[in-house]
């Protein structure tokens, strides 16, 4: 059977690549004495938030491999020497490389969240990364060049699955099927942020789920 996904039409990992480029661009420019900057992002300092974007690229990898109970894995990630870039690096490279099978796209993928198709799950990951990379932005004084096919597909993505009202209900259900050791988590994402429809789609995407665009 043929597993392909035409490139043009459903398959993430191209877009999947350039947020994760992107991300990449402002973890690395992140400096020292930014690190214990508050962020968007909840409680998380920058430290915190560099440490949870290299848990979704991990989680990432994993779920692409497909050979690991996803729920195992750490929450966070630090380099021991300090090298955050460089260990973006190696983690962005698997990430990627757990995804170079397209059969991938058509499994079902079982995540904390839901049970969907690969493809899916992949997109999903893309909105995940494309707002942390803003919230990481803001903490750090940066303005990162977005790419409108990565915050179509961000923005795209977070509508389909993320209500604008009765989230605290959503999540309060999720949590009933997922691992006890998971059940205490906050909810992801607040109530949606009114913003202009002819907003930039990275503002209309942050005030989606729940931040206040700058």
């Amino acid at each position: 059977m043929n597993t392909t996904i035409p490139v043009t039409l459903t398959d993430p990992r191209p877009t999947l690549a350039k947020s994760i480029s992107l991300a990449g661009v402002t973890v690395t420019a992140v400096r020292p004495d930014q690190m214990a900057n508050p962020t968007p992002c909840g409680t998380f300092d920058v430290r915190q938030l560099l440490g949870h974007l290299l848990h979704v690229l991990d989680r990432i990898a994993v779920v692409g491999r497909n050979n690991e109970n996803p729920f195992t894995r750490p929450e966070e990630f630090s380099p021991t020497n300090g090298d955050w870039a460089g260990l973006w690096r190696q983690f962005a490279h698997e990430a990627q490389a757990a995804w170079a099978d397209p059969a991938a796209l058509t499994r079902p993928t079982v995540l904390p969240w839901a049970a969907e198709s690969g493809a899916l799950a992949l997109r999903t990951y893309v909105s995940e990364l494309t707002t942390h990379t803003w919230d990481l932005a803001q903490a750090t004084g940066q303005q990162p060049q977005w790419d409108d096919e990565v915050t179509a597909m961000s923005l795209d993505v977070m509508r389909e699955i993320l209500p604008a009202s009765g989230r605290a209900e959503m999540f309060e259900a999720i949590r009933a099927t997922m691992p006890e050791q998971m059940r205490s988590r906050p909810d992801p994402y607040q109530a949606a942020v009114p913003v202009d429809a002819d907003a930039p789609l990275i503002e209309q995407l942050v005030a989606h789920v729940g931040r206040h665009p700058a």
